[in-house]
């Protein structure tokens, strides 16, 4: 099996809680380069997990012939830069979500990445979970009618001031929204994996708790082109419920948390209880999903056209809120 040399772009949060392990444990992946500004910081990150190739400019990163792929884990305003350079340097990348600031920035990284032959693959890493596999399971058996409706609430504590980092999420410039871009996003990119094509969004966010130039908290109603009506609720600023719920004619599923392993299924007033918990990093599925596309020329599991999609539903809630 050929070993994916993998470059990482951007030390913060995601990349030291998650993507980095990920990366080295998986089989077959190899993390032999990365990339921050700050010096100081990228040596501390390096050091830690015994990278020895690092960079303060992403370009020559690029521009490492040992390096087969990039993890692009910066702010979303870096996102496009970012994947142009890369596929110019004729690198697979795996970016983070949300994929682009707005609908035509994803066009043009699907374009570039298209013309040099190089993989495109968002970072929605729910779509590995086996609770959301089981869902698509019951759905298409039929196993609780025809779904009506389909609900989550997501949230995360971020309460940030001015100079701490990942502040970028709370300015406009370098996020392009606030809770729904952030955190909302998982959500959407599961309902669409598991309903199609949405008709009509609206939205309703705001700035509630906090002193930030984007959305703290938003509400988001769509309906699909063939079936249920959804709700989405996110928010900066308090603890994460992580509630999904999905409701049919014959039944309830849900999972509560998402992010846990028990999977409550309704059907016919009888409940039953499933244990599927995901892997331990999450992460681990993506990044190895990924590699494996690489290898055999194909699309990844999540490529770029669904991390699109995601984006062309928040903008049309952004359009058609208040």
């Amino acid at each position: 099996m050929k070993t994916i040399r993998w470059g990482l772009i951007g030390c913060g949060d995601v990349s030291r809680k998650r993507v980095a392990q990920a990366i080295i444990d998986t089989p077959g992946n190899e993390l032999v380069a990365a990339c921050r500004r700050d010096p100081d910081r990228l040596n501390e990150f390096c050091e830690s997990l015994s990278i020895a190739r690092r960079y303060t400019d992403a370009r020559e990163l690029m521009n490492d012939a040992d390096v087969d792929a990039v993890y692009i884990a910066t702010p979303v305003r870096a996102h496009l830069p970012q994947t142009r350079m890369a596929a110019t340097a004729g690198k697979h990348v795996l970016v983070e979500k949300p994929m682009g600031m707005n609908v035509a920035e994803c066009d043009e990284m699907i374009d570039v990445c298209g013309k040099a032959d190089v993989r495109l693959g968002v970072a929605y890493y729910r779509r590995f979970y086996p609770i959301i596999d089981r869902i698509e399971t019951l759905l298409k058996s039929n196993a609780i009618g025809t779904p009506m409706a389909v609900s989550a609430v997501t949230a995360t504590p971020l309460a940030m001031q001015a100079g701490d980092e990942g502040y970028w999420r709370t300015t406009i410039a370098e996020s392009g929204g606030g809770a729904l871009m952030d955190v909302g996003s998982h959500r959407i990119n599961v309902f669409l994996h598991l309903f199609g094509p949405v008709a009509e969004v609206k939205s309703i966010c705001g700035t509630v708790a906090a002193d930030y130039e984007v959305e703290d908290t938003a509400t988001v109603l769509m309906r699909f082109d063939q079936g249920p009506i959804a709700t989405l609720q996110c928010h900066f600023g308090t603890e994460d419920p992580d509630e999904f719920t999905i409701i049919g004619t014959r039944g309830r599923l849900r999972a509560c948390p998402l992010n846990g392993d028990k999977l409550i299924i309704e059907i016919d007033g009888k409940e039953s209880i499933e244990t599927l918990p995901p892997a331990a990093n999450f992460c681990e599925p993506l990044i190895a999903d990924f590699a494996d596309a690489i290898r055999n020329h194909r699309s990844p599991r999540v490529d770029g056209n669904e991390g699109r999609e995601t984006n062309v539903v928040m903008a049309k809630a952004y359009a058609n809120g208040s």
